[in-house]
Parts: structure tokens; sequence; C-alpha cells
């Protein structure tokens, strides 16, 4: 081959290798982390009763549905990498993409960076010795991840697959050893939930569930790697909620069928307690296997996803080009290496928990923005392509808009600091959008 054919090579680009298996995969790897280990026994005591706690994890699985339901159009009708950005971005200009992409590429360092912190302080059952050395276990775990994610997005692709499935496959059986080796701790029936409870923490459960289902958007960022995205993209969508739904469910109908609601809300790691009732030192072990593998895979998702939003908004100069530097991989490298800057610092200095507190209100926020993106590209953009069309149009597509906004409103009105914060954070990207336009009109 010539010098001058070599250099008419394509540069290195994004891989379109991922399909539904992947979507899945991300999605439960985003979604089942240390929530589902800590929620179950903070909604246990907020909440009375079978009936409303399990009601609650099903309302929560409803929700995310509905908000799929219209990210799946905006996803086939766009299928670049980036997620969410690109859609704000195309409706509401620079302004609107850069308050959701900062607030994704945000709230993917935070759990990133806990995520690893989780895995520092659950490896302690396995290896005693590492007690002493969390922060250098969420590190190490950390520089682990990177290291295969920055050698393609194959390895990284493996990575998130087999510690997804296996975690699953984990809580499928935690769910069938408690339900079939635990004797029920007190007779009850599903309906036998007491009717008193206070609406403040009802809505403070509720927040926690939705919490605990953070993430079920993660396949749309990866939606310009895959194969065939308008197919691929909802069915991910889908399916890793329809799952996760299951799990979740089937979880807390296990801890509240060994332990009972009240013995759920004494304990804050409900799981170790019904492995504990199961005898043995074998239930123990898979515990802490179970929770350090769940934790690991959800720092995986959010380390895979927190670099694509930075290469979207490199691609549109949003962010310098050095951003959509791409390797032999497939792997965005510049944006890989900004990411692990931030959660490698956020890690060691515990900082994502003050992130970790405006994270609820700038993804209310940022949610609320796709949701007006849909319905600007509707009207603006009637004929654009949309291999996958919202159903129930257009009663379905508009709960979304009206929940996420009435949580925009509650959050602030519960944490006006927040809630300033938050906007603050929102009128910063006016003159950075400002100076991205006028870069742009100069190259031209």
């Amino acid at each position: 081959m010539t010098i001058e054919a070599v250099s008419a090579q394509p540069r290195h680009h994004l891989l379109k290798i991922l399909g539904v298996t992947f979507g899945v995969a991300v999605a439960i790897g985003q979604i089942i982390g240390s929530g589902i280990l800590r929620s179950p026994s903070i909604v246990a005591g907020e909440v009375p009763g079978i009936a409303l706690i399990t009601g609650l994890w099903m309302l929560g699985a409803i929700q995310v549905s509905l908000s799929a339901n219209l990210l799946s159009e905006l996803a086939a009708a766009l299928p670049r990498t980036g997620g969410g950005y690109n859609y704000a971005h195309r409706a509401l200009g620079d302004v609107g993409g850069l308050v959701v992409g900062w607030t994704g590429w945000l709230a993917n360092l935070a759990g990133a960076a806990a995520a690893s912190v989780s895995f520092a302080e659950f490896l302690p059952l396995l290896l005693p010795a590492a007690g002493a050395h969390k922060i250098a276990v969420a590190l190490s775990l950390q520089v682990a991840l990177y290291a295969a994610n920055l050698a393609g997005l194959r390895e990284g692709r493996a990575v998130q697959e087999l510690t997804s499935f296996v975690k699953a496959a984990l809580l499928f059986v935690f769910i069938v050893a408690a339900v079939i080796l635990v004797a029920p701790a007190e007779p009850q029936t599903f309906l036998s939930s007491p009717v008193a409870f206070k609406w403040a923490n009802l809505i403070l459960a509720y927040q926690l569930i939705m919490g605990a289902y953070a993430g079920w958007d993660t396949p749309v960022v990866f939606a310009g790697e895959n194969i065939d995205p308008a197919k691929a993209i909802p069915r991910a969508l889908f399916y890793g909620i329809l799952l996760t739904a299951f799990l979740y469910v089937g979880v807390n109908w296990a801890l509240l069928h060994a332990l009972s609601p009240a013995g759920v809300a004494a304990s804050p790691l409900p799981f170790s307690v019904v492995l504990s009732r199961i005898g043995g030192s074998w239930p123990g072990t898979l515990f802490a296997i179970g929770a350090t593998i769940t934790v690991a895979s959800c720092s995986n998702a959010c380390i895979m996803a927190a670099p694509r939003i930075l290469f979207a908004l490199g691609s549109d100069r949003l962010l310098p080009r050095a951003f959509t530097s791409v390797n032999a991989g497939g792997s965005p490298v510049i944006a890989y290496v900004m990411t692990a800057i931030g959660t490698l610092a956020l890690a060691a200095t515990g900082a994502f928990a003050l992130v970790f507190g405006l994270i609820a209100t700038l993804n209310a926020a940022s949610g609320f923005l796709v949701d007006i993106s849909f319905w600007v590209l509707r009207k603006r953009e009637p004929d654009l392509p949309r291999p996958f069309r919202a159903i129930g149009y257009p009663v379905l597509p508009m709960i979304p808009v009206l929940v996420d906004g009435s949580l925009v409103v509650l959050f602030t009105a519960a944490n006006y600091t927040g809630g300033l914060v938050a906007l603050g954070l929102g009128l910063l990207c006016i003159p950075f959008a400002f100076v991205a336009h006028r870069a742009r009109k100069a190259i031209g």
C-alpha cells in the first residue's frame, strides 16, 4: 500500500458492534448497584406494610417505562453516541444541550466514584486485610476498569456483560434461597399492610426507589455504536427495565418474607441477615461476592458512559475536538483520560457526596429538558424519520413531562440551596455556549 493510500485511510472511529445484549447489560449494570443493597431497609422503615412497599417498587418501574417510551423514539430517530445531550442540543440549542450533557457527565462521575468506594467497603468481607486500605482499593478498581476500557470497546463490553449477568443471576439465586430455605418471619398476606402512613415518608421512600432505578436510560448513550439502534435501543431499554423490576420486586418480597417489614427496617444490610439464617459460612461469602460484583459492574457502566458524553460534546464543538480522538479499539481516549481524572479525584477525596447532593435536582431538570425536546422535535421536525414511535401518543409521552416537571419543583422546594446551585450551574452554560458558538462560527 502506498503512502498516499495509507494517508487516505479513515481515522480511528467509534465501532458499531453493540446490540441488545450489551444494551441490557449496561442498563442493569448501571441500575443495580449499592442502592438495592441498602435502600430496602430505609424504605421499609418509612413505609408500613408489604403491599405499599412492593407497590412503590412496581410504580417506579412503570414511571421509568413511560420515560423509556418517549426516549426510545428520540434514540431511534437520532442514533448518536452521547445520550440525552443529543436530543436537547438539537431541540433546545447549545444551552439546553450543555445542561443535559454536563449533568449526565457529573452524575456518571459521582456514580463511578461512589461504586468504587462501595467496592472497597464490601471487599473486606472477603479479604479482611483490605479494610485498612479502602481508598487504595477503590482507586485500584478504577485503574483496572479504565485499563480494560481503554484497550477497546470489545474489552469494556465483555467486562460489562459478564459482571451484569453474574450479579443478576446472584440476585435471582438469593430470591429463591430466601423464599425456599428461610421460614417466614410472621404470617402475613400481601394485603396485610396497615393504612396509616405519612405522605412525607411515602415521598422519601419513593425518592430512594427512583434513585435505585437511576441509570435505566444508559443504553441510549451508546446508540451510535449499535449495529441496529432503531430496533436494539428500544428493546434494550424495555428489557433492562423489565429484568430490573423483576429482580427488585423479587428481592424485596424475599426480604419481607424472611424478616417482616420491621425486621427489614431494623438492619442496614438485610441481605446479610437473611443469608445468616440459612446457616454455614457460604451464605456470607456469597453475599460478599455478589456485593463486590454488583458495585464493580455499576462502576464500569458509569466509566463507559461518561466519556461518550464528552465525545458528543466534542463532536459538536462544545468541547475541543481532541475529545473525539478514538483509538484503534474504539475508545475515545482523551475523553476517558478526563473522566478518569474526575472519578479518581472524587474517590480519593470523598467529594462525590457533595456532587450527589445536586444530582437529584440536576437529573430531574435534565430529564425534563429531554422530555421537552421530544415535543419540540415532534412539532419542528414532523418529517424526521422515526423508526420507533412513542406508544400511546400524545397521552403517554405527556406523563413523563408532568412527572419530571413536578419533581424539579418538589426537589427545589425541599432544598432551596441545592436548587439555586443547580440553577447557577445551568446559567454557567450560557456564556460557555456563547463562546462555543463564536468558535464554531470562526472555524466555519
